[in-house]
């Protein structure tokens, strides 16, 4: 395979991976957007005359565990994890190495264990009813088992990129605040 070829299915699967995480990030900013405008909306029904409607706090709670799991292998495409970020002041990149190797496959091996729940569930739950809407709550649970899966395979994709091109290391000097006067 030339460089080019190379160069092309590269490019490809970035443009894969960028499209999955625009949807990703959708489904998040969606979701959101559905808990600030729905607990609004209960609030405001407070001082309506009219009756309130009681499936907006139902539909609020599915809309955090859909943002939830949604935006969690973003999270770890782009570094915005819980890091250790001690670790990433070691001097030894080897060691740093290593490191994020073992914390992306950790990360990776309770994604896969979050997956195969959901998976059961998304199978086994289709017969309980969510309270007021009444939705299938395998349905509900269908954007968890996706985002579990998209983690899954991103920290699995991460770890064996800093397996093979070396640790990310996040400059420590810039996060630290300027101190002057001393």
């Amino acid at each position: 395979m030339t460089s080019d070829q190379q160069h092309q299915r590269t490019g490809i699967l970035r443009r894969i991976a960028r499209y999955i995480t625009g949807f990703e990030l959708v489904i998040g900013g969606v979701s959101v957007m559905m808990i600030l405008v729905l607990v609004f909306y209960q609030a405001l029904q407070r001082y309506l005359p009219f009756e309130s409607v009681a499936w907006t706090g139902e539909l609020a709670r599915f809309a955090l565990l859909w943002a939830t799991f949604a935006a969690m292998g973003v999270l770890v495409t782009t570094h915005g994890h819980i890091a250790l970020e001690l670790v990433d002041s070691i001097r030894n990149p080897m060691t740093v190495r290593v490191i994020q190797v073992i914390s992306l496959l950790v990360v990776a091996a309770t994604a896969f264990g979050m997956a195969m729940e959901a998976w059961a569930l998304v199978e086994t739950q289709s017969i309980v009813k969510s309270p007021v809407l009444r939705v299938p709550m395998s349905w509900v649970y269908v954007p968890v088992l996706i985002g579990v899966i998209s983690t899954t395979i991103r920290a699995l994709i991460a770890a064996a990129d800093i397996a093979l091109h070396g640790p990310i290391v996040a400059d420590v000097e810039e996060d630290l605040p300027e101190v002057t006067g001393l």
